[in-house]
């Protein structure tokens, strides 16, 4: 005898008790599609092309359950986005009212967001949190439990962000009816199938994939570069081992490309191959079918037996257990159920989402929060101007530079010049992927650049936080180096002249030789071994000013040699020589000695 199926459906608090069909359309990483239609009349005057009262099912909730048991209805809950009237030869016409799962209230157009250290389940949480759980309750129970270092939701929707990281990470990511889910449940509906009664027409399909590949990514941090290759182990039941098998012969040349998202090392890029093969295996053995068992759900698995002949009686053998992953429901106006759907392998841990869309990135400004790396490698940690509800400083960020490497001495060669906290940069991305982001330079703004002293671009310059600069002046093709205006060095072409000015000191110095002039006038000349020459003339002169003494004195410690061809010693005071020891006097010619009087001891 066959089971009366139990229909409920309603809209908000309208039972819809006659209806001429429901369609349900369920898979993963989409939204669910409904239709129901029902006659004109029953919720409008007759002969009308009007919506009357059905108007107001815009935007209500509704509701459906099915099945043979009031204990084992299933339930679907969506939300009426279009009424329609289709109405032709004559007076009544039908009224179809669509919709789609709640899923659609986190696909509301592209937002923004940042996530710095944060696993799967806390991402999927703070991007949905503005939504209310009874309007969408959202279960995530990610396989990765991981933190990932930094994630970007880029000018996608919830929605979009969220099969994004599915197809990445290759998450599952479903609706069931009552609530969406990010990664495998915990607990899984099981049916068992029978060929011939619950199931009419079944396609059992084996097929042949490139599945053996090669990912590589680049770690800044050490200088390395990760790779990882798949196995192509032929593993698993006889016909999918088959297939593994007949697919990696068929494919036999290995494709490679640089990994989607941010590893950190070689765990981290083998893990995310062998979870990429995994999901690539369960794309070669699939079923579709169709059927009349309404209790079959997406995300269920369901067990298909059939009955094989042998020599003398039937036997019963099972084809195998399949995860539903698209399933289509249909019910007619007379209570009749039935369903066509598609499932892949039961074992199957990843799933292969095609076609999600990828991020077009492009460049972005930010602010500098941070520029003391950890390690020392010259990076910024930057926080993007965006207003959205999650906005986390980035990782730390590498910094272009316009010549940047290692010398002979070590570190640092080129140009090194870090952005300050507060600065304003421009992002771009490596590659175009939105995972890695890169300091391209920083940009002026109203209140940190003035260009009124650079007219014409005739002063071209670098300055400091603190003020030190170095700049270049071509209009009167000059140089000039300084901490301030009063501390400078300059070169200038014109004259040929080099000026260095301090507001106290100038220190010249090497080893233990050194010249040091002070801002009272003072020079100090200090060294083992001074030697001053002057090809025709040395002249040394020392003004008296009031109140002051001016003495010049030569003093060594061995002795003082003075040569010249003519030798004047003028005083108009007193001249003293004094020895401890013996005064020789020498002439070749003829040596006079004048005085008034001349006194000789």
């Amino acid at each position: 005898m066959e089971n009366k199926l139990i229909v409920e459906i309603s809209i908000e608090d309208a039972a819809i008790a006659h209806f001429a069909s429901f369609n349900l359309l369920q898979a993963f990483n989409q939204h669910h599609y409904f239709e129901l239609h029902f006659n004109h009349d029953q919720l409008g005057a007759p002969g009308l092309i009007s919506l009357d009262d059905s108007r107001d099912f815009v935007g209500k909730t509704l509701t459906a359950s099915f099945g043979y048991s009031p204990e084992s209805l299933q339930h679907f809950a969506g939300l009426v986005t279009k009424v329609e009237l289709s109405q032709s030869h004559g007076y009544h016409g039908v009224l179809i009212v669509s919709g789609y799962s709640p899923t659609i209230l986190i696909d509301r157009g592209p937002d923004l967001g940042s996530y710095l250290d944060k696993d799967l389940d806390t991402i999927v949480k703070l991007a949905t949190n503005d939504t209310p759980a009874n309007d969408l309750s959202i279960v995530s129970n990610a396989s990765r439990k991981a933190a990932i270092d930094y994630l970007i939701q880029y000018r996608e929707s919830d929605f979009e962000f969220l099969n994004r990281l599915s197809g990445e990470y290759h998450e599952w990511f479903f609706y069931d009816g009552k609530q969406l889910n990010f990664g495998k449940p915990d607990k899984q509906k099981e049916i068992s199938l029978f060929y011939g009664r619950d199931v009419f027409n079944l396609q059992y399909a084996m097929e042949v994939s490139p599945i053996k590949h090669k990912r590589f990514a680049y770690n800044p941090k050490q200088d390395e570069m990760l790779h990882s290759e798949s196995t192509g182990k032929a593993d698993g039941n006889p016909d999918l081992a088959h297939a593994i098998k007949a697919s990696n012969t068929m494919y036999s040349k290995t494709f490679n490309q640089p990994s989607l998202i941010r590893v950190d090392n070689s765990n981290d890029i083998k893990s995310h191959v062998e979870n990429e093969e995994k999901a690539q295996i369960s794309e070669l053995l699939k079923i579709n079918a169709s059927g009349d068992n309404a209790h079959l759900s997406i995300g269920s698995i369901a067990e298909i037996t059939m009955s094989i002949r042998r020599e003398l009686a039937f036997a019963t053998e099972s084809l195998g257990k399949f995860l539903i992953t698209n399933i289509n429901h249909q019910i007619d106006g007379t209570g009749k159920y039935s369903n066509t759907f598609e499932g892949l392998v039961a074992t199957t841990e990843r799933i292969m989402v095609k076609n999600y869309q990828k991020p077009q990135s492009d460049m972005q400004l930010a602010d500098v929060i941070d520029n003391d790396d950890p390690q020392g490698q010259g990076r910024v940690k930057v926080k993007f101007k965006w207003e959205c509800q999650t906005n986390d400083p980035t990782e730390w960020l590498r910094v272009v530079s316009p010549n940047a490497g290692s010398g002979d001495t070590g570190k640092n060669r080129g140009f090194h010049v870090i952005p300050e906290k507060g600065d304003q940069v421009v992002i771009a991305f490596e590659e175009g992927n939105i995972a890695r982001p890169v300091v391209m330079g920083s940009v002026y703004h109203g209140k940190s650049g003035d260009s009124s002293g650079f007219k014409n671009s005739n002063t071209k310059g670098l300055t400091s936080r603190k003020g030190s600069s170095l700049s270049f002046d071509d209009l009167n093709h000059a140089l000039n180096l300084g901490t301030n205006a009063a501390n400078f060095v300059k070169i200038e072409n014109g004259p040929g002249s080099i000026t260095a000015q301090s507001a106290e000191t100038i220190v010249i110095k090497t080893g233990q030789s050194s010249i040091t002039l002070k801002k009272d006038g003072t020079i100090d000349i200090v060294g083992k071994v001074i030697n001053i020459q002057g090809t025709d003339k040395i002249n040394a002169n020392a003004s008296e000013k009031p109140g002051t003494t001016v003495n010049i004195g030569t003093v060594a410690t061995t002795g003082v040699n003075v040569g010249s061809k003519t030798y004047n010693l003028e005083s108009q005071g007193t001249i003293v020589v004094c020895s401890d020891a013996s005064i020789s006097q020498t002439s070749g010619g003829e040596q006079k000695i004048t005085g008034s009087p001349v006194k000789i001891n």
